[in-house]
């Protein structure tokens, strides 16, 4: 099978900021993964800065439970990206995706600051003692959803 890339993406990220980087690299979540799969909110290093996974890690596995012949109830396969170490990943560190945000409701309003709580890496309107992430970014035409969000990663 061919290796999953993001699926979620809205907005084009540029190619020229998209880089493959260890996954040791993750400042939050603060506890990084070790597999990691396409589309996952992280951000890097000491300035915390936002990206999004656009493979999974060199290493990485997807299960599938639907879908297979009668008598199969799973079957496990490597999604790796090509040519990326065990613990590695390409991610993009601009574009605009759309990931489950807590806070986010039909009603939530373009350029609206987006977190990510450091110790499980999800998403949230709460600032709190969170970290930025981005901000809320609807197409025209976008169908709103509670607990999802557009989502323009970045500074």
């Amino acid at each position: 099978m061919e290796p999953l890339m993001a699926l979620n993406k809205i907005y084009d990220s540029s190619q020229r900021l998209h880089r493959a980087r260890l996954l040791t690299g993750i400042s939050n979540p603060t506890t990084p993964p070790t597999t990691i799969q396409p589309g996952t909110p992280v951000t890097f290093g000491a300035g915390n800065l936002p990206a999004v996974s656009l493979t999974a890690s060199g290493n990485g596995t997807k299960t599938q439970t639907t879908g297979l012949s009668a008598g199969v109830t799973s079957v496990t396969f490597s999604n790796g990206g090509i040519g990326l170490a065990s613990g590695e990943a390409s991610f993009a560190f601009d574009g605009t995706f759309e990931f489950a945000v807590t806070g986010a409701t039909t009603s939530t309003a373009n350029d609206v600051e987006v977190f990510i709580i450091p110790a499980s890496g999800l998403l949230t309107l709460t600032s709190s003692t969170n970290v930025h992430y981005g901000w809320t970014d609807y197409p025209d035409g976008f169908t709103k959803e509670n607990g999802r969000a557009a989502v323009r990663v970045g500074k």
